[in-house]
């Protein structure tokens, strides 16, 4: 019942948007109000914020790799990994996503960057247009399977050392790209939040602060690099992945590789080698999802170019179309984190006063007890419902605001984003039937 009225929703939407959102009405999709008050340009206040938030993301990666380094090495004792896994990537996203996209000032690699006055804002070594975001893709997927699949990344050591890694890598690209030129093209956290930010209420861009309508600011003229293309579809496809993991179907293709008699001789010489096949099968499917993902997305936006009677390169279709995805994996990543950010979340409060795990009560809250109760499974059923209906709605519209800017009348923009339609159809009811199963992991 649930599904189906989901996509009665998502489908009433795009009726909507077909009536209401014309080529004559485009620039209406995006209006933006200055908030002058909030923080004026060229304000000490404005000065200030900039300033403070500096401080404390260096201050919080200096205390990140200190704990991790000298505290105990145990998950639960250690400031490190929570603060990262928890209050950083899910917390912080939730933040950037619905508020306003802190991360330009809160990156501790940049402000130290740009504070040793040893790297160039700007080289004259320009980036390679041919690399687009190619490395961005690439960091991510290498992230992706330390968080989901990898053992170890949660303990307090092994963060330390990925952690220096990655400074390394970031100061590699800055020094020989630029500041500037390494983090528009090639950083990985800052394409990410860049993009969840596009999404958000408050644009903190261009030196001064507006809001906009949620999802606004992923309207765009130009249509995206194949590369970016490719990190959207990644994003999505891996909060799908994480999901994935945790239902009984997942389960049984587990099941059926073990028992399946041409496989055995096969799992049994891998095992041998002490290869382990769990991880191995996961690491197959994360690098599967995205390209099955893609590839629906692709064949879609064929069909679509073919029902507008456009022609047009296949890749240059999908970079138009392609943001429009960005809002369902807000969704997703809302659906899927929101429980374990409330609960996990709460272990930041001992640890703040007890950052090393000795034993500290720094601010008195060393025995503070979680609360399991503050928020319930009927609650977050509700949020996670919402909010993937909403998500799919705006990409709905998205999609069509697209399709306004590649075809020249009204029944071209229509009859294009029919394919659309039914891939935000489809996509809502395999997500919600995702949040629907039983978690059995």
């Amino acid at each position: 019942m649930y599904l189906t009225s989901a996509a009665v929703v998502v489908f009433v939407s795009f009726v909507i948007a077909a009536l209401f959102i014309r080529q004559s009405a485009r620039t209406k999709l995006s209006p933006r109000t200055e908030l002058k008050w909030l923080l004026p340009r060229g304000s000490l206040s404005r000065k200030i914020t900039k300033y403070i938030l500096q401080l404390m993301g260096v201050f919080l990666f200096a205390v990140t790799l200190i704990t991790a380094y000298f505290g105990k090495n145990n998950t639960f004792e250690n400031f490190s990994p929570t603060f990262v896994w928890v209050i950083w990537w899910v917390g912080l996203t939730f933040i950037v996503a619905l508020v306003a996209n802190l991360w330009p000032a809160l990156n501790p690699w940049r402000t130290l960057a740009l504070w040793s006055h040893f790297f160039d804002k700007d080289t004259r070594r320009p980036y390679p247009k041919q690399l687009g975001a190619w490395p961005v893709v690439i960091a991510f997927i290498i992230f992706a399977w330390l968080e989901l699949i990898a053992q170890g990344p949660e303990t307090p050591q092994v963060l330390f050392w990925l952690i220096l890694m990655y400074s390394f890598y970031s100061w590699l690209g800055m020094a020989i790209f630029g500041v500037g030129n390494w983090l528009r093209h090639g950083d990985l956290f800052t394409h990410f939040y860049k993009l969840f930010g596009r999404f958000s209420l408050l644009n903190t861009e261009s030196n001064k602060v507006q809001l906009r309508l949620p999802g606004a600011g992923l309207t765009h003229d130009k249509p995206l690099h194949l590369s970016e293309t490719c990190f959207v579809v990644l994003l999505l496809s891996t909060v799908s992945f994480d999901g994935i993991l945790e239902t009984p179907l997942w389960k049984d293709l587990l099941n059926f590789i073990a028992e399946n008699q041409l496989l055995r001789p096969l799992l049994i010489e891998l095992q041998a080698s002490g290869i382990d096949i769990i991880m191995l099968v996961k690491s197959l499917a994360l690098l599967t999802l995205p390209c099955v993902l893609l590839g629906v997305f692709l064949l879609f936006c064929f069909i679509s170019v073919k029902a507008g009677g456009e022609r047009m390169p296949l890749s240059i279709a999908a970079g138009h179309y392609v943001l429009s995805l960005v809002p369902i994996a807000l969704a997703y990543h809302i659906a899927h984190y929101i429980f374990y950010l409330m609960i996990a979340g709460q272990q930041i409060i001992p640890l703040i006063s007890d950052p090393f795990g000795y034993g500290w009560d720094i601010f008195g809250t060393a025995n503070y007890a979680m609360d399991i109760g503050v928020i319930n499974a009927k609650t977050v059923w509700f949020i996670s419902i919402y909010a993937i209906i909403i998500g799919h709605v705006i990409a709905v519209v998205l999609a069509h605001y697209s399709a306004i800017k590649i075809y020249q009348n009204h029944k071209q923009t229509l009859m294009s984003q029919i394919p659309m339609l039914f891939l935000m159809i489809g996509y809502t009811m395999l997500s919600l039937w995702i949040l629907s199963q039983p978690i059995v992991e």
